[in-house]
């Protein structure tokens, strides 16, 4: 009687031993999924946001290739998950300032959309931009950075 319950012991704590393990590589392969689902949303925001329709540069209603600056001071991009959206003034190298209504042209770095969360890991992505600033009518290289939270 002894041995039929402790053999039925040992196997009910190889069972608990071997859905314990199938649980954590499931749990794994799902943070796995999730990251490369992130990464992959992230690579498309990256692709298609210069193309957005609020951002975009057009002259005589045809769209340009660059990103009006003007634009983006007033602009309200919702649902974008955990991410930082930052359109940053490559060149000319002109002092780093957040812009505002206040500052604007004189600054160098346009704050896009951000929702942070408690996540510590971060990655980043950046492709460059062609700026277009309407006042002065000239053109500068920026660079599009999207930072998120995994």
């Amino acid at each position: 009687m002894q041995e039929t319950i402790l053999v039925i012991f040992i196997i009910t704590i190889i069972i608990a031993l071997g859905l314990f393990a199938f649980y954590k590589y499931n749990l794994n392969s799902i943070e796995k999924f999730k990251l490369e689902y992130e990464q992959l949303r992230a690579y498309t925001l990256l692709s298609t946001l210069p193309n957005h329709p609020q951002l975009q540069n057009s002259y005589l209603g045809n769209p340009e290739n660059s990103i009006d600056t003007s634009k983006l001071l007033s602009l309200n991009l919702n649902s974008l998950g955990n991410k930082e959206i930052i359109i940053k003034q490559v060149y000319p190298k002109i002092e780093d300032k957040l812009c505002s209504l206040n500052n604007y042209p004189n600054c160098s770095s346009y704050l896009i959309y951000k929702k942070e969360s408690s996540e510590k890991n971060i990655n980043i992505i950046s492709t460059p931009v062609s700026l277009y600033f309407p006042l002065t009518k000239e053109y500068r290289t920026g660079l599009l950075e999207i930072k998120w939270n995994y």
